[in-house]
């Protein structure tokens, strides 16, 4: 017998998000169902890139106010790129741990 098990977020079941999975579910574009309530991955990791995409344009556009003599505060203009650095560096730590994961998957003999 098998077990399902969940891995939404917030604890709430795989069953609950499922509810009703006959043919009137909808169904986003990964694949999965839409419409709970944390959204779908790939709703979350699009929000996250263009969070860090707005970040990082914000203290690219901070930086060049501050070089070309604008009324930026050194202190902020460093905070930005501070902030902008670590936020790319998670990026790309989820990216590795993303690849990784799907790379043991494919590995896996069926």
């Amino acid at each position: 017998m098998v077990m399902p098990v969940s891995m939404t977020p917030m604890g709430t079941s795989a069953g609950a998000s499922l509810r009703g999975a006959g043919s009137n579910a909808q169904v986003d574009a990964a694949g999965g169902p839409s419409g709970g309530p944390g959204g779908s991955f790939l709703d979350l990791l699009g929000q996250a890139t263009s969070r860090l995409n707005g970040d990082l344009a914000s203290a690219d556009n901070a930086m060049a106010s501050f070089a070309a003599g604008g009324s930026a505060d050194l202190h902020a203009v460093v905070l930005q790129m501070q902030e902008a650095s670590l936020g790319l560096k998670l990026g790309v730590q989820v990216r590795d741990r993303l690849l990784e994961a799907y790379q043991e998957v494919m590995r896996l003999q069926v």
